[in-house]
């Protein structure tokens, strides 16, 4: 089996570019990704929004608390 120089050189070129391009292509997609997440995504929200679920506590008398089992039971039959 005989191995020319010249097509092993060409062959590592397209290697090296190709995985410089993936790269640089990847980066981008990085850079897009974080630039178009919200910065807190938890956070509070401001404006007239409305609280939707008390994690454990009510605050209010008449407001009870759902479980676990409850609430994923919620989100199976809602969907969200």
């Amino acid at each position: 089996m005989i191995i020319s120089l010249k097509k092993l050189a060409e062959w590592a070129r397209f290697l090296t570019l190709f995985v410089i391009l993936t790269l640089i292509f990847y980066l981008g997609i990085a850079m897009v990704t974080q630039w178009a997440q919200p910065s807190h995504r938890y956070g509070e929200p401001k404006g007239r929004a409305v609280k939707v679920f008390a994690p454990s506590q009510p605050e209010y008398k008449g407001q009870r608390t759902m479980d676990l089992k409850e609430r994923l039971k919620l989100f199976y039959w809602l969907g969200e």
